[in-house]
């Protein structure tokens, strides 16, 4: 019954994964209270993308509820109507974006977010010792392999090779890693 239960589980969040796959997340761009998200969104992209055309969608919104005492503008997400247009997007944001205060990512469940917010202290190490390293939605590649948390059961394991990579980061990394810097300062991280 509990396999069955994970399999259902691993179902849905791969599930709601595809749903997410045309997104985009866009972090740090201002809001004005009755805006109209998608114009803002245009205009913005037209000038640090410099764009010929516009871009097509199929939705705009903020994240959230609005709160005109928020300290840090909502995020932004954006559902592209061609994938082509929101790789460009992606694919350019570091070089485009550079010196902004803007970010892009990609949008994934909560469940993924999770495992791979377990992944990025490794993945940083990794890159840290001049390995390649890359994470693709829940599964870190190191140096082309996939990296598997040593304390990771059979159980999990066997898993794995039953149903794909898309298993092979559930875990925590190991606990014996540096810090990261909230737990440095002494402040535990909300949420987790």
């Amino acid at each position: 019954m509990e396999d069955a239960n994970e399999k259902l589980q691993n179902s849905v969040t791969d599930l709601k994964a595809r749903s997410m796959r045309d997104n985009l997340v866009f972090s740090g761009i201002p809001e004005q209270r009755g805006e109209d998200t998608e114009a803002l969104l245009q205009d913005f992209l037209q000038k640090k993308y410099k764009l010929e055309y516009e871009i097509s969608f199929e939705r705009v919104h903020r994240m959230g509820r609005w709160d005109e005492f928020n300290e840090h503008p909502r995020n932004i997400v954006a559902k592209f109507t061609y994938y082509k247009d929101r790789e460009f997007i992606r694919t350019h944001a570091a070089q485009k974006l550079k010196g902004s205060n803007v970010w892009v990512n990609e949008q994934y469940p909560p469940e993924i977010e999770e495992r791979r917010k377990k992944l990025y202290p490794v993945m940083r190490q990794a890159k840290k010792e001049k390995k390649r390293a890359k994470l693709v939605r829940d599964v870190l590649y190191i140096e082309g392999e996939i990296y598997t948390p040593p304390m990771e059961s059979a159980r999990q394991i066997a898993t794995t090779r039953q149903t794909g990579p898309s298993h092979a980061s559930q875990q925590t990394p190991r606990s014996d890693r540096q810090p990261n810097k909230r737990q440095r300062q002494g402040s535990t991280p909300s949420g987790r």
